[in-house]
């Protein structure tokens, strides 16, 4: 049995679990010559820094970087650090200035506390309504405007010192099935995938950005046999053909543990297929030792020269990502008012430039449908302080229906909610439709606020949740004195 000691797996690191079992793994994972970085999810912003640069002093001369799914700013994964507003809020009301300073503000939180590659921005489209996982994660409807936003964005991360990646090539908008729990297929014109999909990947790309990540869906008009992106040699290709000869793009696939790539295979047999394809980047295998241990197992001569090609390409990441660190940038004078100033132009073009103050004495109720912990809580805090009462609901995955009393009718229901796949095509769970449906009903008169992916038939439409965008909204019913 031949041992991996290439760079190619990129496992996790779960601070939002057993976190001190999770970082002694990750550092002796560091030391692992198979080890390319790891992708970080959860943790406080001091327990981090501290954590990043024990991995680096582990990692040696290697060049270990640190990722992480940090979408909405880098607060969505580590507490402490700024929370942003989705995608979907810039998407619908942001100049390229904004959705630059949007990067530079996710790339300089990320770096101040040692995560040097952001797994952002997304690229796809949302062209498919009923997607059930790209929705408000995504600028939009129109690839034009993704190109341009996701474009100004790249700048910004560099800016701000961080590695932006382009996902999920060549696009994930168009699906009706989320990868994490199945197969998805787009079937549709070659010409179409050119105009809508490919295009604003192949703009991002020729802004110099230095990554992309595959999508486990399959495109039979791109690549007949029926391979998803992550294992197609033709659709690989043509990225680096497409993307004006450039020879340096990381290609990372999507997490091998989601059943989009296993297909009922194994992750081993996912891993040699993805690297075969022109794959560089592993990531998050559930047992990366595993991995490691079986991935060149009687490899053929094919297979060692994609693994050597790949370790190559991180290597070269790597070291372009430890060479920003003496070249930090700085937030410009007006950045942190950005993203409260686009989510207030977003409520104005939602509609709510018309909404008033809210009596004091009266209530509003919030439902979260994810049941998260930092939702509301602006909203809260600004209701409370107006002499208005607030109920926050917290809906989750297999919880009980929740009992609320809707005889003092709400003046206003506010619903926050982000794509799930088991949710199915709505933005909202059948809790969360349920209770909405109930709620509306017992206050026909009550204002109606939607911070969802999807409009409803009636309310008002925010694509996005976040701090700011309940800031713009706070600002309109409950203005300071």
């Amino acid at each position: 049995m031949t041992r991996l000691e290439l760079p190619l797996v990129v496992p996790w690191i779960r601070l939002d679990q057993e976190a001190k079992a999770e970082e002694e793994a990750a550092l002796r994972r560091a030391k692992d010559r198979s080890v390319a970085g790891f992708c970080l999810f959860g943790g406080e912003a001091e327990g981090v820094r501290r954590l990043t640069a024990r991995l680096r002093d582990a990692a040696g001369k290697k060049p270990l970087f640190i990722a992480s799914d940090m979408e909405r700013g880098a607060g969505q994964q580590v507490k402490g650090l700024r929370v942003l507003p989705d995608a979907g809020v810039f998407g619908l009301a942001a100049i390229p200035d904004e959705a630059r300073a949007f990067g530079r503000l996710t790339a300089l939180d990320a770096r101040s506390v040692g995560v040097d590659v952001l797994f952002a921005p997304v690229v796809d489209v949302r062209s498919e309504l009923g997607n059930p996982i790209v929705g408000n994660r995504s600028f939009g409807y129109d690839p034009d405007r993704v190109a341009l936003l996701a474009s100004a964005y790249v700048e910004g991360a560099f800016e701000g010192g961080a590695l932006p990646t382009a996902k999920h090539f060549p696009g994930h908008g168009a699906t009706l099935a989320d990868s994490h729990d199945a197969v998805p297929i787009v079937d549709e014109p070659v010409q179409r995938l050119e105009a809508r999909d490919l295009a604003p990947f192949l703009q991002v790309l020729d802004m110099g950005c230095p990554a992309v990540m595959t999508a486990h869906v399959a495109y039979p008009r791109l690549d007949a046999s029926g391979a998803i992106a992550t294992f197609s040699k033709s659709i690989l290709d043509r990225l680096f053909t497409d993307a004006r000869g450039r020879t340096d793009i990381a290609v990372f696939t999507d997490a091998l543990l989601m059943s989009g790539a296993l297909g009922g295979g194994s992750e081993t047999d996912a891993a040699r297929r993805a690297l075969r394809a022109g794959c560089h980047a592993l990531l998050i295998p559930t047992d990366p030792e595993r991995l490691a241990a079986e991935l060149l197992d009687g490899a053929d001569q094919a297979l060692l020269d994609a693994a050597a090609l790949g370790a190559h390409a991180l290597a070269t990441f790597g070291e372009l990502a430890r060479g920003l660190d003496g070249g930090l940038g700085s937030r410009g004078s007006s950045d942190d008012a950005v993203p409260v100033t686009v989510a207030e132009r977003a409520l104005w073009l939602a509609g709510g430039g018309t909404l008033g103050p809210i009596a004091a004495g009266t209530r509003i109720v919030v439902i979260d449908d994810d049941a998260t912990t930092d939702r509301g809580l602006v909203l809260e805090r600004r209701a409370k302080a107006a002499g208005v009462g607030v109920v926050i609901v917290r809906l989750g995955k297999g919880q009980p229906s929740p009992r609320i009393d809707a005889g003092a009718a709400p003046a206003a229901i506010v619903v926050m909610s982000s794509v799930r796949a088991w949710k199915g095509a709505s933005d909202l769970s059948e809790m969360g439709r349920s209770l909405l449906s109930y709620l509306s009903t017992a206050a026909r008169s009550a204002i109606v606020v939607r911070m969802t992916p999807r409009a409803g038939t009636y309310g008002i439409h925010l694509p996005g949740t976040g701090p700011d965008v309940e800031t713009a909204l706070a600002d309109r019913w409950f203005p300071p004195a």
